[in-house]
């Protein structure tokens, strides 16, 4: 299994464990979870990168869980091809570049390289 399909599943398991039986998120344990998948991803980045998940969620659930593993597959550095929106893809560049002294240099090139080619910069 790739890293890339395993958070895939590792998130779908995540999100069924954070959700209440009436449907309502536990965003603190799904965040744990976010967190601890990415320990060498800086925290900042992930809290702004979590955070707009937590904003997109209740527009739709749906979209926002595809928008948080398409994130997960950057961080891994193996894009799935997710298509993110520009604002979104803004969203992502603002999250890196809050952080960009801390992050891992191969990281933050492969982010931002995707941030260009999709006309986010």
């Amino acid at each position: 299994m790739q890293p890339t399909d395993k958070f895939r599943t590792d998130l779908d398991q995540a999100l069924k464990r954070s959700r209440t039986p009436s449907g309502v998120l536990k965003s603190e344990s799904l965040r744990d979870f976010f967190f601890r998948h990415f320990p060498k991803v800086a925290d900042e980045t992930k809290a702004a990168l979590f955070a707009s998940f937590l904003e997109a969620w209740p527009r739709s659930p749906e979209r926002a869980t595809t928008w948080l593993s398409g994130v997960g597959s950057i961080l891994l550095m193996d894009y799935d091809g997710t298509p993110f929106s520009p604002e979104e893809w803004a969203d992502i560049r603002e999250a890196f570049v809050i952080a960009q002294d801390e992050l891992d240099l191969e990281l933050l090139s492969y982010a931002m390289s995707l941030v260009v080619d999709h006309g986010a910069l």
